[in-house]
């Protein structure tokens, strides 16, 4: 069994125990990344390096609230790749990101769904 991604221990502490702050920071990831990681492909796709190192370094703080640090460090890697200004690797960074991204987003689902019940 995959070691889960996130760790919400930060956003725990961030929030201060209050859970209904908790769900609206995860809610507002699971909703407001999927764009983001768009945007990431799109700056690979046209070899827009300084688009795909904004894009990566928007998604940071998100990734770092819900504790996954793994794929904090990834897209850390990917911002400077890209910013370096040679877009060699990226491909295969920015996939590491979006698999975990994936693996992250159905991690939260199902804390938000033990969150819900009564």
């Amino acid at each position: 069994m995959e070691r889960p991604l996130m760790d919400l221990a930060y956003l725990e502490r961030f929030c201060k125990g209050d859970r209904s702050r908790m769900e609206r920071y995860v809610d507002m990831y699971l909703r407001g990344s999927p764009a983001l990681y768009e945007d990431l492909k799109a700056g690979l796709a046209n070899a827009d390096g300084d688009g795909l190192a904004r894009a990566a370094h928007s998604l940071r703080p998100q990734v770092n609230y819900m504790g996954a640090t793994a794929l904090f460090d990834r897209l850390s890697e990917l911002e400077d790749m890209a910013r370096s200004g040679g877009l060699t690797g990226c491909t295969e960074a920015l996939n590491e990101c979006l698999a975990m991204n994936e693996r992250l987003m159905v991690e939260l689902g199902a804390w938000m769904e033990r969150v819900d019940l009564p």
